[in-house]
């Protein structure tokens, strides 16, 4: 099925196929694995990849994910700004045509973006974008006060999209997706998430990279995934259940 062929109905049937194992999740890695799997299988004709990610603190991280985002932070010279209490947008869930984008482990270069600063995101105009879209204020990024993201995001469901992956630039000239190797190699025409904030502060995003085309608006069907995913996360989230193991 397609992006475009999506309807209220087809999405409450999405969400009725994964209900069950949000509920029975042990820790927010197993719900987010549900949710994008079951994107990129419903809307295979569309969905190269469905990726969810949350905002986990630096010294929260799994280990290995932990080490690529120090090595990250250190190749772009921001090492010294990465904190135990840095705010990581951290992958927890992942689904696509590949067989190394079936497994977060295997994820070799988006396992943790770290928002150490306004200056380091703002130097990635996808991450940039996509904050300003759901409505996250610059300043939190240099802040990290998580009351600010509940006051600016709060119960709102954000909305982010590209519509063309190949052409799309931000106010600097740069393409908002930078992987263009990507974008070439997979025909990706279409890009859009969707996300929101736990009352806790955290950032949880879903993105999908889609080869057609389709309007904002369709994107937008989608926008109820958001409450109902975060209603039945919310707890391992509270408890910081979030990644099977440590």
């Amino acid at each position: 099925m397609k992006i475009e062929q999506a309807t209220p109905s087809t999405i409450t049937e999405l969400w009725a196929s994964i209900e069950r194992k949000l509920q029975e999740a042990k820790a927010l890695e197993d719900a987010a694995q549900a949710l994008a799997t079951a994107e990129q299988t419903r809307f295979d004709e569309s969905v190269i990849i469905a990726r969810i990610f949350l905002t986990v603190r630096f010294d929260a991280l799994p280990a290995a994910t932990r080490a690529f985002v120090q090595n990250l932070a250190e190749s772009a010279g921001a090492a010294s700004g990465l904190k135990g209490t840095t705010p990581v947008l951290s992958l927890v869930g992942t689904y696509g045509r590949e067989a190394d984008w079936k497994d977060r482990r295997k994820s070799k270069g988006h396992a943790g973006i770290p928002l150490i600063s306004s200056a380091f995101v703002g130097a990635i105009p996808m991450i940039s974008r996509l904050l300003r879209e759901f409505g996250v204020p610059m300043e939190w990024v240099d802040s990290h006060d998580s009351e600010v993201i509940v006051k600016a995001v709060g119960r709102e469901a954000g909305l982010f999209y590209v519509d063309n992956a190949a052409e799309a630039t931000d106010h600097e000239g740069r393409k908002i997706i930078a992987a263009q190797d990507f974008v070439s190699a997979y025909n990706v025409r279409s890009v859009f998430g969707i996300g929101g904030a736990y009352p806790g502060g955290q950032i949880f995003v879903n993105v999908l990279f889609c080869r057609d085309g389709f309007d904002r608006s369709v994107a937008g069907r989608f926008l109820p995934l958001v409450e109902q995913f975060k209603g039945k996360s919310a707890a391992v989230v509270g408890a910081g259940k979030i990644f099977t193991e440590a």
